[in-house]
């Protein structure tokens, strides 16, 4: 009688129409519900409406009340979770093509079908990228997927690297090069061959892009900065160029690099070998026995040949007096290394008062076995032989800021401006509730003013200040207050640094950015006018930096979990550092070897009633005591790794 009723419809609708509407994020539990999460508010979702929708999903639902219980009925799709995805292939018992989705939040299995222009056959477990073609709310059927490109088997021990290369749509070959290469000669040349250049990197290293040679003079060194010349081999309209403005960096990953430019110009032509005459840009700076900077830089075009490879252990050991050290193998070369250790150690001195040191943390390397498996982790603390390097090539790239800023009005400046404007408030009021007491609350509210901390000199002030306090958590914290850094084609300074203006150009074969600042140096050499770079090659730059760091950390997640997964049954114990603390847990960094672990809030207190998160002082208070901070020293039980979502948790041993 009431079927088809036109009046029952309608009335249905207005019913509908009449309850309450939200927007949110969908958020899925490992049980098969999930929850509408809203701005202030979020909604039950039942086990049968979840299937129309994923984890991540942006909708619109209406609002069921039921007694006092309200829940969401998924509606309209406002942004899916999903559009190009990383997945792993699955055949159900009807040899039907199935996917589930690497992440770990999204347990739903999507039918797919394989893009014609794949020409593998796929398997259980191989990895792909697919496309989202259909969603449940948006087309009214199941979700359903095509799949673009094949990633690789199953069992490749290389997944981690080309799977999320894959997702972050990062190449995994080198720029395609070519057949011959024409030398660019409109620049005359300087002939620096017979100077005692030499080059000190690690021994596998075969992209070598600096030199350097020094020599005493009556008032202090006179330094030569030799640096690779690529774009004497790359025209500005060649597709080598527009290649390397893509990617804009090499990407150093676990076991090997994907180069930016041809291994034959990154590895071979251009590479500053020993003994091999090579293109250069050559800046020449001159300071003072304290490493003051006395004049000014000169910057040229030459010719030079390393007279060496000289590996960062080997000098650090000779440095270092390690017991039966390397010796080099001529006066000349040891007397290059003894004046280069003399230099460092002034200019160390010289930023430690005059701008700002890094705070000493181990780089963590993995070794490989062939196959790819992780054989060991390492900590790598940086020795003198880098530090001899490191000091080297920031006084050449503080000298090339003041060159281009001077002499072309523009190029690729690193910046960093300190902190965040709408957090510097917050930094202000976190330093004096810290640091001041009543004999030094005035001053100190006059020294750490916003306006204060906003200068170059404040800041610096600011960080010198706190080395003679807990560094380490005040350090971590006020890290949450800083602004990122930025490239941009004027002048302005790097408070990270302390320096006034900062310019690379000493990894043109690493970083597009150096390229362009070599080409506005030769503009410069020739009296030309300078082609300022454009916002969209520094808007480039800023994402692919951001996208290698993800690659990088990514495929280090996944590695530590392969490592760790056959020795958890052992639940090791480890010296770790706390790096973030919420509501959840802590999340901490193993001193070791650098994996990140989480430490559940539940396992550092049975009663969570009883503990309480300070964010002001990323602290975690148990009964109303401080038990955890940033910054503060723990030991870790390794309990649990789960390769799947790529996470380690663990204990904290009491």
């Amino acid at each position: 009688m009431f079927q088809n009723n036109p009046l029952l419809s309608q009335l249905k609708q207005q019913m509908r129409e009449s309850k309450p509407r939200v927007e949110g994020s969908v958020k899925a539990n490992e049980k098969g519900f999930g929850f509408l999460e809203c701005d202030k508010k979020s909604y039950f979702i039942t086990p049968p409406a979840m299937k129309k929708v994923m984890h991540g999903d942006k909708i619109s639902a209406v609002i069921e009340t039921n007694g006092d219980k309200e829940q969401a009925e998924p509606e309209a799709l406002i942004e899916p979770m999903l559009t190009r995805f990383i997945a792993k292939v699955r055949f159900n018992k009807e040899k039907k093509l199935l996917l589930i989705v690497d992440h770990p939040n999204i347990n739903n299995l999507i039918n797919a079908v394989k893009a014609a222009d794949i020409n593998e056959e796929l398997q259980e477990g191989d990895w792909v990228v697919a496309e989202l073609q259909k969603h449940p709310l948006r087309d009214d059927r199941a979700f359903f997927a095509k799949i673009s490109q094949f990633i690789c088997r199953a069992d490749d021990h290389f997944a981690p690297w080309w799977v999320t290369l894959a997702r972050h749509q990062q190449p995994r070959t080198p720029v395609a090069g070519l057949d011959s290469y024409q030398f660019d000669q409109t620049l005359s040349r300087q002939d620096l061959t017979a100077l005692d250049f030499v080059t000190i990197d690690a021994a596998s290293t075969q992209d070598m892009d600096d030199a350097l040679y020094i020599e005493t003079t009556d008032n202090g060194w006179k330094l030569w900065v030799a640096i690779a010349d690529p774009t004497a081999y790359i025209p500005l309209d060649s597709q080598i160029e527009q290649d390397a403005r893509q990617r804009c960096f090499t990407n150093y990953l676990p076991g090997f690099n994907i180069p930016m430019l041809p291994r034959e110009l990154s590895d071979e032509l251009c590479s500053l070998m020993p003994q091999q005459k090579r293109p250069a840009l050559v800046c020449t700076i001159e300071t003072d026995r304290t490493g003051e900077i006395s004049s000014e830089p000169h910057f040229s075009a030459a010719w030079i040949e390393s007279k060496a490879k000289l590996d960062y252990d080997e000098v650090s050991d000779l440095l270092e007096q390690v017991e039966n050290h390397w010796q080099p193998n001529n006066e000349k070369i040891a007397k290059q290394i003894e004046l280069l250790h003399q230099f460092a150690l002034a200019r160390i001195d010289w930023r430690k008062t005059h701008a700002l040191l890094f705070k000493e943390r181990p780089d963590y390397s993995f070794e490989l076995e062939q196959d790819g498996k992780v054989k060991a982790i390492h900590a790598k603390h940086r020795r003198i032989a880098n530090q001899i390097v490191e000091e080297a090539m920031i006084i050449a790239n503080t000298s090339a800021a003041q060159y281009l800023d001077q002499h072309a009005k523009c190029g690729i400046f690193n910046t960093h401006s300190g902190f965040d404007p709408k957090f510097q408030q917050a930094a202000h009021d976190f330093l004096l509730a810290t640091l001041a007491n009543d004999d030094n609350r005035a001053e100190l509210a006059q020294r750490y003013s916003v306006e204060n901390l906003t200068t170059l000199n404040g800041y610096c002030q600011m960080r010198h200040d706190i080395e003679q306090y807990d560094f380490s958590f005040l350090e971590m914290r006020l890290r949450r207050f800083l602004t990122f850094a930025e490239f941009k084609a004027e002048a302005a300074p790097h408070f990270g640094l302390g320096l006034p203006a900062y310019a690379t150009w000493t990894s043109p074969i690493r970083k597009y950015s150096d390229m362009v600042n070599h080409r506005i140096i030769k503009q410069c050499l020739l009296n030309q006018s300078a082609v300022k770079p454009t916002d969209d090659i520094l808007t480039r730059l800023q994402e692919a930096r951001r996208q290698n760091r993800m690659v990088e950390r990514d495929i280090a997640d996944w590695l530590y979990c392969l490592y760790f997964a056959p020795l958890v049954e052992q639940q090791p114990i480890f010296n770790a550092e706390i790096q973030d603390v919420s509501r959840g847990g802590l999340r901490v960094q193993l001193l070791d070897n650098g994996a990140s672990v989480f430490v559940p809030i539940s396992t550092l207190h049975d009663k969570k009633e009883e503990t309480t998160l300070n964010s002001d002082e990323l602290a975690l208070y148990i009964k109303d005591q401080k038990t955890y901070q940033i910054g503060d020293p723990v030991q870790i039980k390794l309990v649990e790794v789960n390769v799947v979502t790529r996470s380690l948790i663990g204990n904290v041993v009491l």
